[in-house]
C-alpha cells in the first residue's frame, strides 16, 4: 500500500442537480422500474436460521418474553441487569447489560416483527437489528426495546464509563412502542433508530453506578424519519444526528454535550445562550430517499420489498401522510435472500446481473472478488448487521463493493464491511470518475466500515488505503461509520504502533454528493478528503488516531476534515473533531482545512475537543484560526466557530457545561 501518498486533487466543473425538481415535491418517478428477471425467486423466501420471523400475539404459541430473553441472552451467556425496574418512566430507570467479549463476535441476528401486536420487550444487544415488516410503524406495536450502559472487560462499571460508549452495532426500524412508555437506547455510533414512532420519551443515555451518575458516557448516534411524542433527551451525547423526525406539541429536544445537528426536524430545541454553538438546525432536509425496508403482506403471506422515491426540501416524517405513489413496490420474487456461506460473491453478481435486488441475511460473507453493482435502480439491503468482508486467502482487491459509472438510483443499506490481510484500494467504490449526468441520485444508507478490532495483536493486521471512495457525482451518503479500530479483542485492549492501515475514511471525487450523518474515525492519514464541487455535510463527527508519533503524523500536516485547495463550493453543518494521542506526543497542526478567500465554502459550528492524552490540536481551522488547545490539560474542552468565514464566534467550555467567551 503506497500509505503515505495522497491522491491527486482533480480539477471539475459543477454539475447541477435535476431541474425538474420543485422545491417540497418528489422527484419524477423513475419509470418502468421492473427488470428483466431470469427465473423467480421464491415468496415466501426460506429465511436461514439467522433471521427470526415472530408472529404477532393472536397468533404466536409460546412465551414470547422468553423468546426475546433468549435471543439477547444466547442461554445465560450474556446478561441485563437493570435497576428501577418497578418505575420504568422515571429519570432514575437505568441499568446495564453485560455483553462481554460480544462485541467482536461473529453472529448476527436479525428479528423480524409481523404486523399486530406484539406484548413484550426486546433487549437490542451487539448485531441485533429488530425490524417492523409493516406498511408503516403503526402496524407493528411492541411493548419496548432498550439497550442499556454497557460494562468494561471485567464486568464491572466504572464511575461513568463505560456507559453506552462501546454500545456500537445495533438497529430498531418501522415499529411502534407502547403509549406513554419511555424508551431507554444508551447506545453510540452504528446504532441508528428508524422509522419507529416511540410514544413516549427516548432517553439516550442514562444512570450509571446505581443511579449515582446521572448519565454514563455515550459517544454520539443517528436518528431519522421518527416521531417521539415525549421529546428526546440527548444525555451525554457527545455529538447527535437527528434527521426529519417529529416530537409532541409540548416536548423538547434537550442536553446533549458538544453539538446536536437537527436536520428536517419539527420541534424545539431546548438550549442556554451561552450554547450558542451547540445547535445546528437545518430547516429541511435538501434530498432525500428513505431507506428501503421490507413489508409483509398478510392477505397474500408474500413479503415485498418497498424503495421509497427521492423527496426533497423535506420536514418531518413522510409515513403518516405518505400514499402508494411515493414508494416502488417489489415482489420477492424479484429479490434474491443471500445467505452466509452460500451465497459468494459470484452468486450475487449472478443476480444483480439479471436485475434481481438482493437481501444480505445476517452473516458474514467472506469474499475474495467484488460484489459488483451493474444496473441502475439496483438495492443491496443487509439484515442484522450482515457483514461483507474480504477474505484472508484473498489477493489484494480494487474494492469489496463497487458501483459502476454512470448508473441512476442504486441503494445500498444496512452493512458492515470489513477489510482483509491483503488489503484492498477501498472497502467500498462508487464509479470511476465524475464526469457524468447522473440525474437520480444514489444512496448509500447505514453503511459500518471496519479496519481491526475484531483480531488480536497476535493475528497478521488488516488493511485498506480508504474506507469509502466516490468517485461519481449524485451520491447520499445517510448515516456513515467508518472506524479504524483504537481497541481489539480481547479485553479491548489498545491497537498499538499504527497497525491495521488505513489512510482515508472518505474521499470525495464526484461532484453534488451529500453526507447526513457522517462519522470518521482514526485513520493515518487525513479523515476526509474531499475533492469534488457542490458537497455538503449536515453533521460530521471525527476522532483523530491514539496511536500515531509526530513524525507519522502531526508533522505530515494531516487533519480531520480537507476541502481540496481548487473547490469553489462546499458546505459543512456541525462538525467536531476530537484528539486523544494517547501514545505518543503529538500536535496535530489543525482540525479542519478549507481554502480561503471562496465565498461558496461555508461552515457552521465547528469545534474541537481535547478528550485526553498528550499533545492537542493546534488551530481550529487552517494554520492560522485561533487555538484549539485547552487552557488545562483535565479540560474538556470544546471551541465552536459558529460560522464561517462571515461571522466567528467562539465558546469554550468542560463537559460539565461551564462555558465563557474567549477573549
Amino acid at each position: 500500500l503506497n500509505f503515505h501518498k495522497q491522491p491527486e486533487l482533480w480539477g471539475r466543473p459543477a454539475v447541477l442537480g435535476n431541474p425538474r425538481v420543485q422545491k417540497g415535491t418528489l422527484e419524477p418517478d423513475l419509470g418502468e422500474r421492473a427488470m428483466a428477471m431470469q427465473g423467480k425467486e421464491p415468496n415466501p423466501p426460506t429465511w436461514p436460521a439467522s433471521v427470526r420471523v415472530i408472529e404477532p400475539d393472536d397468533k404466536f404459541v409460546g412465551d414470547k418474553q422468553a423468546l426475546f430473553d433468549s435471543i439477547f441472552s444466547e442461554d445465560g451467556r450474556y446478561t441485563i441487569h437493570p435497576w428501577g425496574a418497578e418505575q420504568p418512566n422515571t429519570s432514575n430507570y437505568g441499568g446495564y447489560f453485560n455483553e462481554t467479549g460480544r462485541d467482536f463476535c461473529t453472529k448476527r441476528v436479525a428479528v423480524l416483527l409481523k404486523p399486530g401486536v406484539h406484548k413484550a420487550k426486546f433487549n437490542v444487544g451487539f448485531y441485533h437489528s429488530l425490524v417492523g415488516l409493516g406498511r408503516q410503524p403503526g402496524a407493528v406495536e411492541l411493548d419496548a426495546f432498550e439497550v442499556l450502559n454497557g460494562v468494561g472487560p471485567d464486568g464491572i462499571q466504572h464511575g461513568l464509563g463505560p456507559g453506552g460508549l462501546n454500545n456500537f452495532w445495533r438497529s430498531v426500524e418501522n415499529l411502534t412502542t407502547a403509549p406513554g412508555r419511555n424508551i431507554y437506547f444508551f447506545v453510540s455510533q452504528a446504532s441508528p433508530l428508524r422509522k419507529v414512532h416511540i410514544r413516549g420519551q427516548l432517553r439516550l443515555s442514562g444512570a450509571v453506578g446505581g443511579g449515582i451518575f446521572e448519565w454514563g458516557y455515550t459517544s454520539g448516534g443517528f436518528t431519522a424519519d421518527s416521531k417521539i411524542d415525549g421529546g428526546i433527551e440527548f444525555g451525554s451525547q457527545q455529538q447527535y444526528c437527528t434527521r426529519n423526525c417529529e416530537i409532541g406539541d409540548d416536548a423538547l429536544y434537550q442536553h446533549g454535550a458538544w453539538s446536536n445537528v437537527l436536520i428536517g426536524s419539527k420541534g424545539v430545541y431546548k438550549s442556554e445562550p451561552q450554547e450558542m454553538g451547540k445547535q445546528t438546525i437545518i430547516e429541511s432536509t435538501e434530498r432525500i430517499a428513505e431507506k428501503p425496508y421490507i413489508v409483509y403482506d398478510e392477505s397474500e403471506s408474500k413479503y415485498y420489498l418497498m424503495i421509497p422515491r427521492v423527496q426533497v426540501a423535506k420536514q418531518g416524517i413522510s409515513w403518516e401522510t405518505c400514499c402508494s405513489d411515493h414508494v416502488d413496490k417489489v415482489d420477492f420474487e424479484n429479490v434474491y435472500v443471500a445467505e452466509e456461506g452460500i451465497s459468494t460473491a459470484a452468486v450475487i453478481n449472478a443476480k444483480l446481473d439479471e436485475g434481481k435486488h438482493v437481501i444480505l441475511t445476517p452473516g458474514i460473507y467472506k469474499i475474495s472478488e467484488p460484489i459488483v453493482v451493474g444496473k441502475s435502480n439496483a438495492v443491496i439491503l443487509g439484515l442484522g448487521m450482515a457483514t461483507v468482508q474480504q477474505a484472508d486467502d484473498a489477493s489484494f482487491m480494487d474494492s469489496l463493493i463497487f458501483v459502476k459509472d454512470d448508473l441512476q438510483g442504486v441503494r445500498i443499506a444496512g452493512l458492515m464491511v470489513q477489510g482483509g490481510e491483503a488489503g484492498s484500494n477501498a472497502l467500498i467504490q462508487w464509479g470511476t470518475h465524475c464526469r457524468q449526468v447522473v440525474q437520480h441520485p444514489g444512496f448509500l444508507y447505514d453503511i459500518f466500515c471496519r479496519i481491526g478490532g475484531d483480531r488480536d495483536a497476535s493475528m497478521p493486521e488488516v488493511k485498506t488505503n480508504k474506507m469509502v471512495l466516490i468517485n461519481s457525482s449524485n451520491v447520499v451518503g445517510d448515516n456513515l461509520w467508518l472506524w479504524r479500530a483504537d481497541h481489539e479483542m480481547p479485553d479491548n485492549v489498545g491497537v498499538k504502533d499504527s497497525r491495521h492501515k488505513v489512510i482515508n475514511a472518505l474521499e470525495v471525487n464526484g461532484d453534488n454528493v451529500t453526507m447526513y450523518g457522517l462519522f470518521a474515525e482514526h485513520t493515518l492519514g487525513h479523515q476526509t478528503v474531499w475533492n469534488g464541487e457542490n458537497g455538503k455535510t449536515f453533521f460530521y463527527q471525527c476522532e483523530l488516531p491514539y496511536d500515531v508519533t509526530q513524525q507519522n503524523f502531526g508533522d505530515q500536516g494531516y487533519a480531520g476534515y480537507v476541502v481540496a485547495d481548487h473547490v469553489q463550493a462546499h458546505a459543512l453543518h456541525g462538525g467536531g473533531v476530537y484528539s486523544f494521542f494517547r501514545d505518543h506526543d503529538v500536535r496535530a497542526q489543525c482540525a479542519f482545512r478549507v481554502p480561503e478567500g471562496r465565498s461558496g465554502i461555508t461552515l457552521q459550528n465547528i469545534f474541537t475537543v481535547f478528550l485526553n492524552g498528550n499533545g492537542g490540536i493546534n488551530h481550529i481551522l487552517n494554520a492560522t484560526a485561533r487555538s484549539a488547545l485547552p487552557s488545562r490539560k483535565d479540560d474538556l474542552t470544546t471551541s465552536p466557530i459558529c460560522l464561517w468565514p462571515k461571522l466567528e464566534v467562539a465558546l469554550q467550555g468542560i463537559f460539565e457545561g461551564e462555558a465563557h467567551a474567549l477573549a
